[in-house]
């Protein structure tokens, strides 16, 4: 290979090389990965993984940014270690209180309608698409005239487009009169988004984007159909759950509330007055079935009531969501929680005694990191299911660069100018 063709090489797997963050209530994770785009593939190339300090985080707000600093180069460093490759851009996943995401109907009617839609009625579109999304947006927010200012999207994508009731991959050449558009939209007020933007700087990277990672998980464990993909993901972190619900491969809703497994560690410190630190040894143990028949038992009575707890915020998320609707019945778990020994049972129990409106029985799937599609683990050493959202981030960064979608990639960059 001479010179010329070295450094074109060296340059190419630059601006391929990328750091996924996913800042959670407990810990901080990162992987260093490199698109190849001929495979359309994600190689994870190394990983690191750090706790969160206390007084970091309230929930999945961000409360002391020097200290989120410190953690996030901690596990950039980790996962950097484990490579020669040194990315200089990042993408951040965030969940629930932090980044907000809306499932969003728009429709618009055409005056030519006997003509083609070409690129330049697209970019008129896209454009009318990213201020429709921004009012629409406030006005569910109910925001007062004074506080509309304050919101930014950071990130939307067309998920799905009909013309005149068909749907179409793309519209353009392409006749009729009414277009419609599914867009999903990441989005948060703009005193977050300077946090981030902060983060980013003080980790010396470019914001390549910032994501609602149950979105991003979403597009990455979805049919290989997307539009028939129907589910409810619930991601069980450290302090917070997530719940979100997908419907047709769109986000429907996303909403979060303060508990995680760290919860049930506690419940088990204050039941055997022990630290936090045996606590949260025992509950590995017992996730792990290595705990005789008695103890096994005794640990499972004293999570029965947090198990309860979580389910009632489970329970009241979904039926925020099913005003109007039948929920999927396809149960989707993961996060750190999850791996909790018979959680996945316990939930079973659980939605089978409400009187939530589920149109048949419930089947409970728990994600781990091989139901990641696209991306490959090249350091052979990621287990189960903690780095769930960081994968699926990175997976959708392969996503967003392989799209030839004229109207998700003018709606992009329309989105990325703005911040």
């Amino acid at each position: 290979m001479n010179i010329l063709a070295r450094i074109i090489k060296k340059k190419e797997n630059k601006d391929n090389c990328f750091i996924s963050l996913d800042i959670g209530s407990e810990t901080i994770k990162a992987l260093a990965f490199h698109l190849d785009r001929k495979e359309d593939k994600v190689y994870i190339l190394g990983f690191g993984e750090v706790k969160q300090k206390i007084g970091n985080m309230e929930g999945d707000d961000i409360q002391n940014i020097s200290g989120v600093i410190a953690s996030c180069k901690k596990a950039i460093e980790t996962a950097t270690a484990m490579t020669d490759i040194q990315p200089k851009k990042v993408v951040i996943g965030i969940n629930g209180g932090f980044v907000m995401g809306k499932a969003i109907k728009l429709e618009y009617q055409r005056k030519d309608f006997k003509l083609k839609i070409n690129l330049d009625e697209i970019r008129s579109m896209v454009n009318k698409i990213q201020k429709d999304v921004h009012e629409k947006i406030q006005n569910k927010l109910s925001l007062d005239p004074q506080e509309k200012e304050k919101i930014e999207i950071t990130n939307a994508s067309v998920v799905d487009i009909a013309i005149d009731g068909y749907r179409v991959i793309s519209p353009i050449g392409f006749k009729g009169r009414e277009i419609e558009f599914n867009v999903f939209s990441s989005f948060l007020y703009v005193n977050k988004l300077d946090i981030l933007k902060k983060i980013a700087k003080g980790l010396q990277l470019d914001l390549f984007d910032i994501v609602a990672s149950p979105y991003a998980v979403a597009m990455s464990i979805g049919a290989e159909d997307d539009m028939k993909f129907n589910a409810i993901l619930i991601d069980i972190g450290g302090k917070t759950t997530n719940v979100s619900i997908v419907n047709n491969g769109n986000i429907a809703g996303t909403s979060t509330f303060n508990i995680g497994g760290r919860a049930f560690t506690k419940s088990l410190s204050d039941e055997l007055k022990i630290s936090m630190n045996e606590a949260e040894d025992l509950k590995l143990k017992y996730s792990s079935n290595k705990l005789d028949k008695e103890k096994e038992k005794k640990i499972k009575e004293i999570f029965a009531y947090d198990c309860e707890i979580l389910f009632a915020g489970v329970e009241i998320t979904l039926k925020e969501f099913s005003d109007t609707n039948l929920l999927p019945t396809q149960i989707i778990l993961y996060g750190g929680g999850s791996q909790l020994a018979h959680i996945g049972k316990i939930i079973s129990k659980l939605f089978l005694k409400k009187s939530l409106p589920f149109p048949a029985e419930t089947k409970i799937k728990f994600v781990n990191t091989e139901d990641i599609v696209n991306v490959i683990d090249k350091t052979n050493k990621i287990q189960g299911c903690q780095h769930i959202n960081s994968m699926s981030l990175a997976n959708f960064v392969l996503k967003l660069e392989e799209s030839d979608d004229g109207v998700n990639i003018i709606l992009r960059d329309l989105i990325k100018k703005s911040y």
